[in-house]
C-alpha cells in the first residue's frame, strides 16, 4: 500500500473513532430521554474537603450593616477568629450522558438533561474517643465504625458538552461536572466529637463518597463508556472509599443501600447542597448545574416519592440497558428501558 493511501487510511479511522462536534443544531435533540449517571473515576482520584469561612469574610458583607450595629457574637463563637472555618465542602465527580429525540423525531446526542435527582452519600469515620466509649459498652462490627450521610439535591438544566461522543454507532451527550456537599461547622463538631473553636474536626473523617441518580423518579442507566476509567479497589460506577482500611471493613458493595449492607449509624444531623449555605448567592453557573430550587431547602417528599428514592439505582440490575454495563457486556446500543429514566415529561421541545 501506497504511503499517501495508508495515510488516508488512517486518518480515515481516526475521524471515525473520535468525538465531533455537530455542526447543525438539527441534528442534536434539545432535551434527553435517554440519561446515565456515574462516578467520574478519572476525576475522583483523591478525596479533598475545603474549608470556608463564613459569609462575614466575604467583600461587600459590612456594608450590610452588621459592623455598625456593633452585634455582640453568639454564645459559642467569641474566641472563633475570621479564618475558622463555618462550612466544609466535599465535591463529588459524576458524568453524565444523555440523549433524546431530535427535530428529525431520531434519537440524538442532547444539549440538556431538563432534570435529574441526584442523592449523595458521606462515608464518615467515627473518631477514636467515639469508638471507645462504644466499645465500653458492646462488641462493635466493622460497619458500626462508621456514619453514613446522605443528601438529595435537584439540579436543572445540565448542559452537555459541545462535542458528542460515539458510542456502538449512536451519539451521545455528554457532561461531567461536581456534586457539592457542604456540612456546617455543628455538623463537623458533632461527627467528630470535637467542639475547639479553631480546629478543623472533619477533613481526617471523611473516607468515602457515592452518587446515584433518578430522572422522573426512574433510575438512571448504568452504561458505561468503552473510554471511561472502570472501577478498582475499593470503587464502583457509583462510589469510591478512600481508606484502605475502610475499604476492607466496608467493601466496595453497595454500602450506601440499606438492603444490601449491614447496618451502618445514620446521625441526625444536617448537611446541605448550595441553595442551603450562605454561598447560595454567589452562586456561578460555571462550577455547578442549577440547584432547584436556587435558595432554600427542597420541599418535603411525600410517601410515593420517597418510594422511588429507595429503589435499585446505582446497582446493575436495576436498570436495563441495551448498552455496555458496568460489567463489561458489549451491545449494539445505547438506548435504555423506561426504568432507566426514559420519560415523556422530557421529550419535549424547550
Amino acid at each position: 500500500m501506497k504511503m499517501k493511501s495508508l495515510l488516508l487510511l488512517l486518518g480515515a479511522m481516526f475521524l471515525a473513532a473520535s468525538p465531533r462536534a455537530y455542526t447543525d443544531e438539527s441534528d442534536w435533540a434539545k432535551v434527553a430521554n435517554q440519561v446515565a449517571f456515574s462516578l467520574n473515576l478519572q476525576k475522583a482520584t483523591t478525596l479533598k474537603v475545603t474549608p470556608l469561612r463564613g459569609a462575614e469574610g466575604m467583600a461587600g458583607v459590612e456594608e450590610l450593616g452588621f459592623k455598625d450595629a456593633k452585634l455582640d457574637p453568639q454564645s459559642g463563637m467569641d474566641q472563633v477568629k475570621d479564618k475558622t472555618a463555618m462550612w466544609y465542602m466535599v465535591n463529588i465527580p459524576v458524568k453524565v450522558y444523555a440523549s433524546g429525540r431530535n427535530t428529525s423525531k431520531k434519537m440524538a446526542p442532547a444539549r440538556y438533561v431538563r432534570e435529574l435527582q441526584v442523592t449523595a452519600y458521606l462515608l464518615i469515620k467515627k473518631p477514636k474517643k467515639v469508638l471507645d466509649k462504644e466499645k465500653a459498652s458492646s462488641s462493635q462490627s466493622d460497619a458500626s465504625k462508621y456514619y453514613l450521610l446522605k443528601k438529595e439535591i435537584t439540579y436543572a438544566d445540565i448542559p452537555m458538552g459541545s462535542v458528542s461522543v460515539r458510542e456502538d454507532g449512536h451519539e451521545l451527550g455528554e457532561a461531567t461536572f461536581n456534586v457539592a456537599v457542604f456540612i456546617p461547622r455543628s455538623t463537623a463538631c458533632m461527627l467528630a466529637d470535637s467542639y475547639g473553636s479553631t480546629a478543623d474536626p472533619i477533613s481526617k473523617l471523611i473516607v468515602g463518597y457515592a452518587a446515584v441518580a433518578t430522572v422522573n423518579g426512574e433510575p438512571c442507566s448504568d452504561y458505561t463508556a468503552t473510554k471511561d476509567k472502570k472501577p478498582g479497589q475499593g470503587e464502583t460506577r457509583y462510589s469510591k472509599i478512600f481508606d484502605k482500611d475502610a475499604a476492607l471493613q466496608i467493601s466496595s458493595a453497595t454500602w450506601w443501600k440499606p438492603s444490601r449492607r449491614v447496618k451502618i449509624d445514620e446521625p441526625d444531623v444536617d448537611i446541605c447542597s448550595i441553595a442551603e449555605t450562605p454561598y447560595a448567592i454567589f452562586y456561578s453557573g460555571r462550577y455547578y448545574p442549577r440547584v432547584k430550587p436556587a435558595f432554600g431547602s427542597a420541599p418535603k417528599e411525600t410517601s410515593s416519592s420517597r418510594g422511588s428514592g429507595e429503589s435499585d439505582t446505582g446497582d446493575s440490575s436495576s436498570s436495563s440497558s441495551s448498552g455496555r454495563r458496568s460489567s463489561g457486556e458489549g451491545g449494539s446500543s445505547t438506548s435504555t428501558s423506561k426504568s432507566t429514566g426514559a420519560t415523556t415529561d422530557y421529550d419535549s421541545e424547550l
